[in-house]
């Protein structure tokens, strides 16, 4: 193997320059795409958006953003050129990949709390503590009351489609980034320690998944190895505490309706679900030795088969670590279109879905009869990501605190297509169905304290 000094060391100084340059241009383009959401940097914009603002445009934002991508650009192609001879001569760059994940996920997630931090412009923020107009509690960036009554709801979901796409879209890259650098997270996530169990949790901290997709892809983890509470850890954890999700909750949520949001997913997505798995690990032992379910098990286990079909959850976490920056980068991008096609269409029907919900539920008072049926609803349905904060803050609003309380915990953790997922990766009806039992009880337990 050809040693380093025999390289020209030209080469490397300009192969780091260019890295740092391509670093610089990420950063500027992400921090102008906040700036366009935001609009803090300059003193006129142009306002799309009514009444609320989707874009604060600027004539400043076309050259930052075409030297930004130009930089990106240029810098790929060249690195790119560069790291086919230094393969070649068997100089080993997976070191400079390792660390070029580590930055670029600091750089998301400082756009991510820029985007939050910016009170000039707080578009999610409209009275007191983010309770705005409309059954999703929001800021409306598009004239809902234009459209007919009946369309309205889809409107409503629309606009909070629009309302957060910047947050989506910074836990897409997020997101697809680990699941690209995360390659060998696996081996850590087997057996049954408390610690194989945080590794679950850890890994899905970067993943802005609803239940029904965290299911499909924890279930793609069990079969590559994980074991039955990381698995777990990662299909509850995922919707409850994914970094994203946080950011909003903090956002959108009165002090302490955010508190028992965090918590709640802390206690639900860790601790409940590693005392599901110590219980349960018998009943997965027993079928992994041939007990048959029956026909409950056989129509969950087609479910689950033809959902990976469609969406390929299987290929979302990479097998083989990147083998040099621009090969991460590359691969970064291809699972950041591919998170996308599962996840916006997800989001965006089930934002529609939410709302219709919203204005179709009963008035159940806020008691516990109430909290009960939110606890038993909410556990069985299926929202997208994040969309349990905002339809928390409508109940809020409404004096249901109770309700709301449940439909944090229950809403986001699992549904009745999510514990099918899950009954058909570890062949045991019964782990479904006691997992979908402590959430419920969960989400009763916090309704009944905040009544």
């Amino acid at each position: 193997m050809m040693k380093v000094e025999s390289l020209p060391k030209v080469s490397f100084r300009s192969y780091y320059t260019r890295l740092a340059i391509f670093l610089a241009s990420l950063f500027l383009l992400l921090f102008t795409v906040v700036d366009i959401r935001r609009g803090f940097l300059f003193a006129d914009y142009t306002k799309v958006g009514s009444p609320s603002t989707l874009f604060n445009l600027s004539l400043f934002h076309l050259p930052l953003l075409l030297i930004a991508v130009l930089g990106i650009w240029l810098c790929y192609k060249y690195m790119a050129n560069a790291e086919k001879a230094l393969l070649k001569s068997g100089i080993s760059l997976k070191t400079q990949a390792k660390v070029l994940a580590i930055v670029v996920g600091v750089f998301l997630i400082v756009a991510l709390f820029i985007y939050r931090g910016v009170p000039a412009s707080n578009i999610l923020a409209a009275g007191e503590k983010s309770v705005g107009p409309g059954p999703m509690g929001l800021g409306r960036a598009i004239a809902v009351e234009s459209f007919p009554g009946w369309l309205q709801p889809a409107a409503e979901g629309i606009n909070y489609m629009l309302v957060v796409w910047h947050a989506t879209l910074i836990g897409m890259l997020l997101g697809s980034l680990f699941l690209v650098a995360g390659a060998g997270l696996v081996l850590r996530m087997q057996g049954s320690s408390f610690r194989a169990h945080l590794t679950g949790t850890t890994v899905s901290l970067a993943q802005p998944f609803c239940s029904c997709c965290a299911a499909p892809v924890g279930s793609a983890l069990y079969k590559r190895g994980a074991s039955l509470g990381p698995m777990l850890a990662f299909v509850v954890s995922s919707p409850m505490l994914n970094i994203t999700g946080l950011i909003l909750a903090s956002a959108l949520l009165p002090t302490k309706f955010a508190l028992i949001r965090i918590l709640g997913g802390v206690i639900v997505g860790v601790f409940l679900t590693y005392g599901v798995s110590l219980l349960a690990a018998r009943w997965v032992t027993r079928q992994e030795a041939g007990e048959n379910n029956g026909k409950i098990y056989d129509w969950s286990a087609k479910v689950l088969s033809g959902y990976n079909r469609l969406f390929r959850f299987d290929q979302l976490f990479s097998q083989e670590t990147a083998d040099s920056p621009t090969a991460l980068i590359s691969r970064w991008m291809s699972m950041a279109g591919r998170l996308v096609k599962v996840m916006v269409p997800v989001l965006l029907i089930g934002a529609i879905i939410a709302v219709y919900i919203v204005q179709a539920m009963p008035d159940t008072g806020n008691n516990i009869w109430g909290v009960g049926a939110t606890a038993l609803f909410g556990t069985l349905l299926m929202v997208p990501t994040w969309t349990e904060i905002p339809f928390a803050v409508s109940l809020i609003g409404s004096g249901l605190s109770g309700i709301a309380a449940a439909a944090l915990i229950c809403l986001p953790a699992v549904s009745l297509p999510c514990l099918l997922v899950v009954a058909g990766a570890t062949r045991s009806m019964k782990v479904a169905l006691l997992l979908g039992f402590v959430v419920f009880i969960a989400a009763t337990v916090a309704g009944i304290i905040f009544m």
